[in-house]
């Protein structure tokens, strides 16, 4: 069918699609990778910042205890309070926030600075194209049935872990005393946490391939947008086709003039400039032919191959290709170093003839 998107979208779609923001991402791996890192910093250094808080509880009453209670001593001991948990805290937010930048990252391949993302799109404000967002749409049912599926996982995985820890559990307050009590519940804590973090890390990897396919399946493109983007790319084929037939007809028109030249200036390889003087119908040398590059290379093989002298001469030819167009008489400015070479042209030629006519 005409227009139906059935080709994978091209690498340049898929960069104009960054561009706006458009890139697989999943919230629920990046909440899976924040709590698996606060899992880990816990396991490891809970202990640490568990002992460092209980210090600084401990000293603030004390400090508390020793003096009387006013309004500028319990504000004091607050702020002091405040700031020293946030210390014992601030490698543990510090860590889960680097964790959590660099899991987008990886999620994105690498950093993603969309700005057409952060435009206002009004159209976003109708209340009516929202509700249609949210209650019409394909993503607002992946959304519920995903909701509902990681409820129902996540509820599953909590009842077996409590029916596991149902012994130890029933023993609080009865015959496990305060620590004890203490000790059962953070193990218990521990273990669900660990498990609902693999439960939402698997829901998670999941869910990003489900983006990523759901992603290439928004940006898939039909066989005329793929040939379109080719001609954005590449250039219109038949444009092509047009221009290297006019470079041909150029090519073949520079290499019919060289021939008739009386020399050809070189720098040594990257111009030439193919110059011819006769008197009769002009009043300075013209220039036959230019070229750069391969052009100039093909020149000059061509004035060998006919016996025009070549001089290597940049600085005069540089000038000449610069100043005058084919079919063109040199500039005033020029006369005197052209007719130099001209004259050293002449007397080679006569020079030659000469030679002939002795042998």
């Amino acid at each position: 069918m005409a227009g139906e998107k059935t080709e994978a979208p091209t690498p340049r779609r898929q960069e104009d699609a960054r561009k706006r923001g458009q890139v697989a991402h999943s919230r629920e791996m990046d909440s899976a990778i924040v709590l698996l890192a606060i899992l880990g910093i816990f396991k490891f250094a809970g202990p640490y910042m568990w002992g460092s808080l209980e210090a600084i509880t401990v000293d603030t009453w004390a400090h508390l205890g020793r003096n009387p209670l006013t309004v500028d001593l319990t504000a004091a001991v607050g702020v002091s309070l405040l700031g020293r948990s946030i210390l014992v805290l601030l490698p543990l937010m510090a860590a889960v926030l680097l964790i959590g930048v660099l899991g987008g990252m990886a999620q994105t391949g690498g950093p993603l600075f969309a700005t057409q993302a952060l435009k206002p799109q009004f159209k976003r404000l109708n209340p009516l194209e929202g509700g249609k967002r949210l209650v019409a749409s394909r993503q607002a049912y992946v959304n519920l049935v995903k909701a509902v599926f990681k409820f129902t996982v996540l509820g599953l995985v909590g009842y077996l872990t409590f029916r596991g820890h149902w012994e130890a559990i029933s023993t609080l307050g009865m015959q496990a005393g305060i620590q004890d009590s203490i000790a059962i519940l953070v193990a218990v804590g521990f273990d669900l946490s660990l498990r609902v973090a693999l439960v939402v890390l698997a829901l998670a990897v999941a869910d990003f391939v489900f983006q990523r396919r759901d992603m290439t399946r928004q940006l898939r493109m039909s066989l005329q947008e793929v040939k379109d983007e080719a001609k954005q790319t590449d250039g219109d084929p038949q444009m092509k086709g047009q221009m290297a037939r006019q470079r041909q007809k150029l090519l073949a028109r520079v290499m019919q003039s060289v021939p008739k030249a009386d020399v050809v200036l070189v720098n040594p390889t990257h111009y030439a400039v193919a110059l011819k003087y006769d008197p009769t119908s002009s009043h300075a040398p013209v220039v036959l032919a230019k070229g750069t590059d391969l052009v100039a290379l093909r020149m000059r093989g061509v004035a060998e191959e006919h016996g025009i002298p070549v001089i290597q001469n940049p600085p005069l030819c540089r000038a000449v290709f610069r100043a005058t167009r084919t079919g063109q008489e040199i500039p005033a400015d020029l006369y005197e170093a052209v007719a130099e070479v001209l004259a050293f042209v002449y007397r080679l030629r006569t020079l030659g003839r000469a030679l002939q006519a002795t042998a």
